[in-house]
Order: C-alpha cells, then sequence, then structure tokens
C-alpha cells in the first residue's frame, strides 16, 4: 500500500526516515507502487522491486549505512522536492562490483523526488558521482563497470 503526501519535503522527509530505519520494505511503501527508480550512475531507471533489491543490497555490504540530509527544496508548483543527503558507510563484503577492503566511504547525493497529482512518489532519482565512490571504496579499475 503506498502513502500520499502533503507535499514533496513531507514525501522526502518520510522516505529518508524510513532509509534511516534500514528497512528497504518500509522504504518501498513509502513510494507509489509503480514508482520508478532511477539512480543513473547505475545504468537505466527501475521498477520499486529492483529498487528495492538495491537498497537490500546496499544496507548488507555497508552495515553502518547512514544518511545525513542537508537540505530539502521545492519547486515551485509542488510537484517535486531536491534533497541534498550525504550517505556513507563501510564496506563489509564484495558488492556493486567492488571487492571488499574494509574501507569506508562519504558521498553528497542529489535526490529528486517527483510526486504524482495524487501525492504518491511516482519517481525518485539519486545523482552522486560514481567514480568517486569506486575510489573511495578502493576500486581504481572501473573499465568493466562500462
Amino acid at each position: 500500500m503506498s502513502m500520499t503526501f502533503p507535499n514533496p519535503t513531507a514525501a522526502a522527509e518520510e522516505f529518508f526516515h524510513r532509509y534511516n530505519s534500514r528497512d528497504p520494505e518500509a522504504m518501498a511503501q513509502a513510494l507509489s507502487e509503480d514508482a520508478i527508480i532511477d539512480y543513473p550512475p547505475l545504468g537505466e531507471p527501475m521498477s520499486l522491486e529492483d529498487g528495492k533489491g538495491v537498497w537490500t543490497q546496499l544496507m548488507d555490504v555497508f552495515p553502518d549505512l547512514s544518511e545525513d540530509v542537508h537540505t530539502i527544496d521545492e519547486v515551485a508548483d509542488g510537484s517535486a522536492s531536491f534533497v541534498h543527503v550525504t550517505i556513507s558507510g563501510t564496506q563489509a563484503k564484495d558488492g556493486f562490483g567492488i571487492e571488499d577492503q574494509g574501507k569506508r566511504y562519504e558521498l553528497r547525493h542529489l535526490f529528486r523526488f517527483d510526486l504524482s497529482d495524487a501525492g504518491g512518489i511516482e519517481r525518485v532519482t539519486a545523482y552522486f558521482d560514481a567514480a568517486g565512490w569506486f575510489l573511495q571504496l578502493g576500486k581504481t579499475d572501473i573499465s568493466d563497470q562500462v
């Protein structure tokens, strides 16, 4: 069952509250059932189910994963919000094509939350520096990621 929100700021706050609870199922429940998850550095947009798989893997590979929301800004018509957040964690196992070296990363992200006319989150887009992420974790050859 998806949730509805009075504005995109409330939507973003609830999503990150659920993200911090480290519960991918609860994160997914904050979004519309047909929501699109788009992490451009990871490739093509994905379904909510595939996005939940990414979140599950992130939390498995980085068991101390944390998010620090800096700002939330809404667009003038109230249809979307932009969230500046720093995500960090220490790698505890191989994942995302990165061999575990026990390194920690800290990386700024820009999330965009798009709301439907009914107030549901219909799209989550996250921009981040994938090359910087790989380098912080000790992966210096990204030729297999392209």
